[in-house]
């Protein structure tokens, strides 16, 4: 065992224990019994309705636009009113967000979880056929939209309609002019006061939609419960990892507990899109709940990433980890002030192990965090952090005290730590179902509630999980498995190297052979044959990259920023 862990698990039974606010207790939900929290609100509505911020506080920062909490608890009345009074809203509907990363996507949010109906975060990226499929899925009968979105939908009316659909639309930031029965954004009326709706734990949040990147997406359906536990998931672990890396440096925790109460406001910086689960879940939600700023950029670039955090003084930041090597190898690193981020966090995609020593070296008073999460638990179900990532820099961290884990065999039996598996999850976060697929949910949650996440993890005799790689991403070369995960992290230790992806390529005897692109870093070169003699350092010969595809721009992804590795095998051959 480490010589840390019993610092975790100090903490972590102070902060469940008795009295305390994240205290545990046994709870039943859809026919199971979990373990969760005693003081859990039974609405998402809630979180928004205690912010402490004060009305003067800055929440909400776009490009030049500033909205404070004041203002932004006014809106989110009017809104959810005229949700429900204008368009007959009840709770538990389909209400759909698809619009780009402009703060009406985070006050529409907070209105339709105000009104209770469901929040449908649908992929600002969809075409128009794929947008047609997400309204008729979700029977999302009312949609916030932005002018693009909204000029995506109106050819796919007759569509929507023939599908049983009513669709109306609430149009954001329009600079053209908008069909006859949508309404824009800014004509929405509404008094400011809490809608008098009724409805409980069990009743339906938000529907997030899978990356979809070989056929439509599915709808993962969230209830209250599963939003108000990922949340309270997100605190207790961040916060339960600070104090414990505090008490591992002989501090004591509970004074430490203390100083957060009154640490300034956090200020996230949101590179992410806010329709994926991390972005609304993980970042949004949390930082709102707890008083935070949040400010918003309309697409990924590292220069403007780098310009908002000195000026916006951005102490929190998350993202995929090509961001984050983005910001580390840009011109511009060197001349922005960077020293207010306390927190460099990846999430998304496995972080190369290298990275956690790259951001403690070059971030002047941050340290790298890892989060590892999925739509289905409505974000969150491990974390890593601080000293505890520098000593595991290969694991995504620990479980919260609310949630099981396991790792199964081929036959369902759990195995011992250190061996590998398929991860399982349960609990409270994790979903109610894929929408209108309940042959797909049978498939993903067992009977006892485990859900199957499709992830091939270790968990060590510390509880930290390490994610080997996806059940579906091993090549099997000549009867061998090859883990696509572990290539990559060796890969990316290589110094020319600013991003790779590792697939697998027909091959007439061996059924695969392993094959990897890559996109160097700006100004270097990669030589095919040096970048196989390096990963042959650390790999043993089968799993050494046969195939070498070197990039001029970066890896294709789709809007989450996973890399497309269908394309890259279809590109290859």
């Amino acid at each position: 065992m480490s010589a840390v862990t019993p610092h975790i698990t100090g903490v972590f039974d102070m902060l469940s224990a008795p009295g305390s606010p994240f205290e545990i207790t046994e709870i039943e939900a859809r026919g199971q019994k979990y373990t969760g929290y005693k003081n859990a609100p039974p609405q998402v509505r809630q979180l928004w309705m205690a912010i402490k911020a004060d009305d003067s506080e800055d929440y909400l920062v776009y490009e030049d636009e500033r909205m404070t909490y004041g203002e932004a608890r006014a809106r989110v009345l009017q809104v959810a009113n005229a949700l429900i009074n204008d368009f007959g809203v009840q709770p538990g509907d389909s209400v759909g967000l698809a619009l780009r990363n402009y703060p009406e996507w985070v006050l529409g949010w907070w209105a339709i979880q105000m009104a209770g109906a469901a929040a449908v975060e649908m992929n600002s990226f969809w075409n128009g056929e794929e947008m047609t499929y997400g309204v008729t899925d979700s029977g999302s009968a009312v949609m916030i939209v932005d002018q693009a979105r909204h000029d995506a939908l109106v050819p796919q009316r007759d569509a929507i309609a023939a599908a049983g659909v009513d669709m109306k639309m609430i149009v954001v930031r329009a600079d053209d002019e908008i069909s006859e029965g949508s309404m824009h954004w800014a004509d929405l009326t509404g008094p400011e006061t809490v809608p008098a709706v009724e409805f409980g734990p069990d009743d339906r949040a938000a529907m997030v939609y899978t990356s979809g990147t070989t056929a439509f997406p599915k709808g993962v359906v969230h209830s209250q419960r599963n939003v108000v536990t990922n949340h309270m998931n997100m605190v207790a672990l961040t916060l339960g990892m600070r104090l414990a890396e505090v008490s591992a440096m002989g501090g004591d925790p509970l004074a430490a507990a203390g100083a957060v109460e009154s640490a300034p406001q956090t200020v996230m910086l949101v590179a992410v899109p806010l329709f994926h689960v991390t972005g609304s879940h993980c970042v949004m939600l949390p930082i709102t709940a707890t008083g935070g700023k949040l400010v918003l950029m309309y697409k990924w670039n590292a220069e403007k990433a780098l310009e908002l955090i000195e000026r916006e003084k951005v102490s929190a930041f998350t993202g995929v980890p090509t961001m984050t090597m983005d910001m580390l190898a840009s011109p511009d690193w060197e001349t922005r002030d960077t020293s207010t981020l306390q927190s460099m966090g990846s999430g998304g995609a496995p972080n190369p192990p290298h990275m956690v020593a790259k951001v403690d070296d070059m971030v002047e008073n941050a340290s790298a965090t890892q989060g590892y999460g999925l739509s289905e638990v409505s974000g969150i179900a491990t974390a890593n952090g601080g000293i505890f990532y520098k000593e595991k820099p290969g694991s995504c961290g620990i479980a919260p005290r609310v949630g099981e884990t396991k790792v199964i065999d081929e036959d369902g039996n759990t195995v011992p730590n250190g061996e590998r598996g398929e991860l399982c999850l349960r609990g409270p976060h994790v979903f109610v179902e894929y929408h209108n697929k309940p042959e797909a949910t049978a498939e993903a949650i067992d009977p006892d509630g485990w859900f199957h996440t499709g992830d091939i993890a270790i968990i060590d005799d510390d509880g930290f999980v390490s994610i080997v790689d996806r059940a579906k991403d091993v090549v099997i070369r000549g009867g061998e498995n090859v883990g696509s995960a572990e290539v990559e992290a060796a890969i990316a230790q290589h110094p020319a190297v600013h991003e790779c992806a590792v697939f697998g390529v027909p091959h007439e005897r061996l059924g695969e052979e392993v094959a990897v692109a890559v996109y160097p870093l700006a100004g270097e070169t990669i030589d095919p044959a040096e970048l196989q003699e390096f990963a042959a350092k650390s790999l043993a010969s089968f799993k050494v990259p046969a195939h070498v595809f070197v990039h001029d721009e970066p890896l294709p992804k789709n809007p989450n920023g996973k890399v497309l590795k269908r394309q890259l095998r279809e590109d290859a051959q």
